[in-house]
């Protein structure tokens, strides 16, 4: 197939240098002709690791010159970019969150609906994990009665560079808000979220150990632990309780051993690891709706914005210690069809 749809990526640190990667090995339909980064050193040895692509210092001038954009800079950035696109009528994946606060995604939502076409793509990835999707599968078919209750835990080994609640709320927190609303197929309607600090060595507005608890409209609950500082390793684990049995996804066991009277299973610390899979499917998918002419099967901006709608009220509830309702819009037509892209 030829490689004729032009992608950029803006963004060449570790998720950005990960989607390259990906769309330059494992994405047949597009050629990733440019990239941009204020780190010209780590962007020219990411370059030349593919085709020669562009290099840019302002990534404003790589949104005009490509077919399709991917943002994968610092979270405050992504709304500028993805507007830029919209402006330019050019699809865009966007690495969550979508934007830095509900404001910035109402722009990214009236631009969208003024096209009145689809073009922002969302980088919820465990839509395309093959543990969660066979979870979702089995809710969808109601073998086991309706959904009651969610239950999520989400770890990492140690906090990149951030342990405050509002942060690890927006930054990691809304994978998990969309797994719940996506495999309940419900939306959140009010949350109450507490949290702990796990280590005295940390600063004291610390709060690396948090829980959501979301009422979803379908009267079914869903229970969300996000911890950052784990220290064994990256993992993220899922079971629903239905109303005539449970279904779980089984943690990703990488590698295993035996030795001294004991059966240990090996942790990867690395996320990127952990899902590997799951980004490769996100990307080849986004890249077979750019060549297909077709909305992408994954998340869309309505999607980024529930997300930081309900993790947005989760702050809020951190703050105040109460339970906060989700103030969100009606979702508009564009968007229709439920929770399922």
């Amino acid at each position: 197939m030829s490689k004729n749809i032009k992608v950029g990526v803006i963004g060449t640190g570790s998720m950005g240098a990960n989607h390259v990667i990906t769309l330059s090995r494992s994405c047949p339909e597009v050629s990733v002709s440019a990239l941009a980064d204020m780190d010209g050193n780590r962007m020219e040895a990411l370059a030349k690791e593919i085709s020669s692509p562009h290099c840019f210092n302002d990534p404003f001038l790589l949104i005009e010159e490509v077919d399709a954009v991917v943002v994968a800079s610092p979270d405050s950035t992504h709304a500028e970019y993805v507007l830029e696109a919209l402006k330019l009528h050019k699809p865009v994946f966007c690495e969550k969150p979508l934007a830095g606060s509900i404001e910035e995604i109402h722009k990214i939502l009236s631009q969208e609906q003024a096209i009145g076409k689809k073009l922002v793509s969302v980088g919820f990835n465990r839509r395309f994990d093959p543990h969660h999707t066979a979870v979702k599968q089995s809710v969808d078919e109601r073998n086991l009665g309706s959904p009651l209750l969610w239950k999520g835990e989400h770890r990492n080994a140690k906090a990149m560079y951030n342990n405050t609640g509002a942060f690890i709320l927006n930054n990691s927190a809304g994978h998990d808000v969309d797994s719940a609303r996506w495999i309940l197929d419900s939306e959140p309607r009010e949350v109450y979220c507490y949290g702990i600090r796990s280590r005295e060595s940390l600063g004291s507005d610390a709060c690396d150990l948090l829980l959501m608890n979301l009422l979803m409209d379908s009267g079914s609950r869903a229970l969300a632990e996000v911890y950052v500082n784990a220290a064994y390793g990256y993992e993220v684990t899922l079971q629903v309780v239905c109303q005539d049995g449970v279904v779980q996804s089984n943690p990703a066991q990488l590698t295993s051993l035996r030795h001294e009277n004991y059966r240990k299973s090996y942790v990867s610390d690395d996320f990127r690891a952990y899902f590997a899979q799951s980004y490769a499917l996100e990307l080849q998918e986004w890249a077979a709706s750019l060549a297909e002419g077709r909305p992408f099967r994954g998340a869309d901006a309505w999607d980024g914005y529930m997300a930081l709608a309900t993790t947005e009220a989760a702050g809020k509830s951190l703050k105040e210690g109460t339970v906060c309702q989700i103030e969100a819009i009606k979702k508009p037509a564009l968007y229709q069809g439920g929770v399922v892209c």
